[in-house]
């Protein structure tokens, strides 16, 4: 039997793809950056502080967190669904 942490661990639960000026909302666990990406805004409400909206993120950066939407201004991401 999978659980739920495997399912996220492995994507079984489904992944968006957002490249240059695209954006996403939902329920996400992992945001992997595939290209040097900027975003332009990341709502994360278990982050404390803000999120760098200025900084390049090189590609193979993963964030973990409850994320809920994002955009990015440049770059690839893969945003991997929670369950």
């Amino acid at each position: 039997m999978t659980n739920d942490i495997d399912k996220q661990t492995f994507g079984q639960s489904g992944a968006t793809y957002v490249t240059d000026g695209g954006s996403a909302s939902g329920d996400f666990c992992v945001l992997q950056v595939l290209d040097d990406a900027v975003f332009s805004s990341v709502t994360w409400p278990e982050l404390v502080g803000t999120f760098p909206t200025t900084l390049t993120l090189a590609a193979g950066t993963i964030i973990y967190g409850q994320i809920s939407a994002f955009s990015v201004t440049t770059g690839m991401v893969l945003a991997y669904n929670q369950v």
